[in-house]
């Protein structure tokens, strides 16, 4: 955590100590942060200096006028450890800085000031510690009175984004909450929304969440920077805090950060708690729309949920093993919370989202970038989503068994291979026939050969992520395969006959 600083400046400009620099003239000398104040005659005094000390020295080192090689060398190594500035004593031990001392100074950029024989060091530390404390004291100051603000702008109505704009003001930076995904939720001020919303910011903030470990981070990109602190309790993170500009935040700034961080994370917990106490309120809904009543769909959720969907809309449909507190059912809720023309619930125990054309678009993109299967309806609607959940379910299950983000319906779906096949009596006695060996041998044994094999076809006969679906180890599976491959006498390895079993399972269920 940064410590107080006073600029180099207001040391120099303290007309008692007589300061005169001398070299190293840069535009930022004056505004060069100086945290400490300390004095060295050694030829490398670095392993006892902190960064952005100012150092102090008599010359006493230095028993004749260094080489320009040499003078180089001491001034690079002050730089390297960190030094913001050094202090030459005049008629000391040198009556004048010897030049080439001042010239490597110069070269490197280094800050050069003349120290007069009647100011001794220890006025300059002295005074030095006198800026600190009283930077230090300022820094509190504004420390509680910030907080004192941002905890009276979350007793306001819009809470969290009076909070927001409380510390943005405060700080002099923008600042945003972004969603799980990345979306930015809350940004001040407004004019910032666009270097808020950046993709880089958008992906780091999606990173950060992903990985389900509170955590910060400094980022930067290009001349754009931003510090970013994750929201929400471990394993259950809501969004991401970003603030504006590259440059360390200070203890004080931290503090109020933190405070605004714990406040929006308080909030978001609590919206978490309302969004899984009306799961059933939505349900109920969405099953009434189904069921054409939508006039009365309309009144159950007028004073509790956003506007429904208008025509047209879509509807996607996604794993019915996907439990509701999932990363990825609380992205889509990310998405689509407070959105009016999106409803999310669970439909015959799946995951069903009801949504209009317009929004479609970052919702797609966002399960495809991460793998995520669904089926995707055609246009329809709203009296009409008995067919269009219908529609939705028919892409999953192709979506799900081609290991597929997003697929969306086509009319010839419904004449699929499998769709027609599946209305020949003679193609499900024939499956039944196939698979008999393996259901015999499971219906004996009590043993799991059919399903393993399913879930091993499902998975294009990689072991490692059907062994985790099923619970148990991959050798057990490799075993299951050759237990069927064996009952079967066929050779799994062949594309045609892993199609051959996979439609076969498909048909008898």
């Amino acid at each position: 955590m940064p410590h107080a600083t006073i600029p180099l400046g207001a040391l120099l400009r303290q007309f008692p100590l007589g300061l005169v620099l001398i070299a190293g003239h840069a535009e930022d000398t004056a505004e060069r942060p100086v945290q400490w104040v300390h004095s060295s005659d050694l030829s490398d005094p670095t392993p006892f200096l902190t960064p952005r000390t100012v150092l102090l020295t008599t010359g006493a080192q230095f028993a004749q006028e260094p080489s320009a090689t040499s003078a180089t060398e001491y001034v690079e190594q002050l730089i390297d450890a960190g030094v913001c500035a050094l202090g030459f004593a005049a008629e000391v031990r040198w009556v004048r800085t010897p030049g080439t001392i001042v010239a490597a100074c110069e070269a490197l950029g280094l800050p050069l000031f003349r120290v007069p024989y009647q100011t001794p060091f220890l006025a300059i530390i002295q005074t030095a510690a006198r800026l600190l404390d009283a930077e230090t004291h300022a820094r509190d100051t504004w420390s509680l009175e910030a907080q004192r603000a941002i905890a009276g702008a979350a007793l306001h109505a819009d809470g969290i984004s009076a909070v927001v704009r409380e510390l943005a003001a405060r700080l002099g930076r923008w600042v945003a909450i972004t969603d799980r995904t990345g979306r930015v939720a809350q940004v001040s001020p407004k004019t910032a929304r666009s270097e808020a919303g950046a993709e880089w910011i958008r992906r780091e903030s999606a990173t950060l969440v992903d990985r389900g470990v509170r955590s910060g981070r400094v980022l930067a990109d290009g001349d754009a920077g931003a510090q970013l602190q994750t929201l929400g309790r471990g394993g259950k993170l809501r969004g991401v805090l970003v603030v504006g500009g590259s440059a360390a935040l200070d203890h004080a700034e931290q503090t109020a950060v933190s405070l605004v961080a714990a406040l929006a994370t308080l909030s978001l917990e609590y919206r978490s708690g309302i969004a899984t106490a009306d799961t059933e309120l939505r349900a109920a809904v969405l099953r009434l729309l189904v069921e054409e009543q939508r006039p009365l769909a309309e009144r159950v959720a007028e004073h509790s949920l956003p506007s429904l969907p208008s025509d047209p809309v879509r509807v996607l449909v996604l794993d019915p093993n996907e439990p509701d507190g999932s990363p990825v059912i609380e992205d889509l809720r990310s998405l689509t919370a407070s959105r009016p023309g999106a409803l999310l619930a669970r439909f015959d125990g799946a995951p069903t989202l009801v949504i209009e054309q317009r929004l479609l678009r970052p919702v797609t993109e966002h399960l495809a970038a991460r793998g995520v299967s669904a089926g995707v309806s055609g246009r329809a609607s709203v009296d009409a989503l008995a067919e269009a959940i219908a529609q939705a379910r028919l892409a999953y299950d192709i979506a799900d068994a081609s290991g597929q983000g997003p697929v969306e319906f086509r009319t010839s779906m419904a004449s699929s291979v499998l769709g027609l096949l599946d209305r020949q009596p003679e193609a499900a006695t024939r499956a039944k026939a196939l698979l008999a060996p393996i259901r015999t041998h499971d219906a004996r044994h009590g043993d799991r050969i059919a399903e393993s094999l399913e879930i091993w076809l499902r998975h294009h006969g990689q072991t490692s992520p059907a062994a985790t679906e099923l619970g148990v180890h991959r050798h057990t599976l490799r075993t299951r395969v050759q237990t069927a491959a064996g009952l079967l006498q066929r050779d799994l390895d062949d594309p045609d006959v892993r199609a051959e079993l996979w439609t076969a399972l498909r048909l008898v269920g």
